[in-house]
């Protein structure tokens, strides 16, 4: 019994330590290196401007997103460089509005809600939506134009 209580603290060490290792390799997360980039411009769908949507901006060394602001703008930052995919995605949109409403709603008594236009949804994946450019570094603008 002695001898087991002696070794008991040891073991609960190594069991500690083995535990840390098995849970340090399961998810490893790569930082982009900073572009120096950005991405903004408007968001029309037929003869309507967007005023909710997340833009994605995919590209081979990484991907960037921006949210439409209320002036119906969108600007990404830290943007890939070279050719990239964009994409339009409506639904991530109006669940970002639908979190900034229910905030205005609780501080300040609420707020209006913009005009959700929806776009098909092959415009919601870089892969499928068709739209591409080329970014250089520093400021870049793209009205990016979806036809009805």
């Amino acid at each position: 019994m002695r001898r087991i209580r002696q070794c008991l603290p040891l073991l609960v060490v190594a069991g500690f330590g083995l535990w840390l290792a098995g849970c340090g390799g399961g998810v490893r997360y790569h930082k982009y290196e900073e572009t120096g980039a950005t991405l903004e411009g408007t968001v029309t769908y037929g003869d309507q401007k967007l005023e909710v949507a997340m833009v994605i901006v995919q590209g081979q060394n990484g991907s960037a997103t921006a949210f439409i602001g209320e002036d119906g703008r969108y600007k990404a930052t830290n943007v890939p460089l070279g050719a990239v995919n964009l994409a339009v995605n409506t639904d991530a949109g109006k669940g970002e509005m639908q979190g900034k409403f229910m905030a205005q709603s609780q501080g300040k008594g609420g707020g209006t809600l913009p005009k959700v236009i929806d776009v098909p949804a092959k415009y919601a994946n870089p892969t499928t939506s068709g739209i591409t450019t080329t970014i250089n570094k520093g400021a870049n603008t793209y009205d990016i134009v979806i036809k009805k």
